[in-house]
């Protein structure tokens, strides 16, 4: 445990999501699976790519600021790993609802893996406060639902 890095923790949920994690989705008919589950109309692959896009951004840029200074932007990082926690019950509780396999729940897994080592270690480390914690979710909530308001209003202006 000591010799992970938080810092690569926190690298390697973002990579697993922008390699494993979309790719599980593709393979496995994610856009497909949401337009039937969830009604998003027209859900094609690449409208979903493009949503992908968004959330990619917000994380790298979280990633980006985080290692900059990586005791004063801990929330940041952080924040990715409780949006990787995120990700997985979504997909956990959408598998469990319609009592079907939501493609993305095997790589999510990997967030869940990966968020128990980093908050263990950041538990451990004396990083971990109350404040760094809320923080810390706020900008997990901040990663999840800007890029969905972003791609909504984008997507409604384009008429998509």
């Amino acid at each position: 445990m000591r010799s992970i890095r938080l810092e690569y923790l926190v690298l390697g949920t973002l990579l697993v999501y922008v390699t494993l994690h979309v790719l599980e989705e593709w393979l496995f008919g994610f856009p497909a699976w949401a337009e039937q589950r969830w009604g998003i109309p027209n859900y094609t692959v690449i409208k979903w790519l493009m949503h992908n896009a968004y959330f990619a951004f917000f994380l790298v840029l979280g990633y980006v600021i985080y290692r900059i200074d990586k005791d004063r932007f801990l929330p940041l990082g952080l924040g990715i790993i409780i949006w990787g926690l995120l990700n997985f019950a979504n997909h956990l509780v959408f598998s469990v609802i319609f009592l079907e396999y939501s493609p993305g729940l095997l790589t999510s897994l990997i967030f869940l893996l990966l968020g128990i080592l980093a908050l263990r270690k950041a538990k451990f480390s004396g990083q971990l406060s109350v404040r760094v914690t809320v923080l810390s979710v706020i900008c997990a909530l901040l990663y999840w639902g800007l890029p969905m308001g972003l791609f909504i209003t984008v997507d409604r202006m384009l008429g998509l």
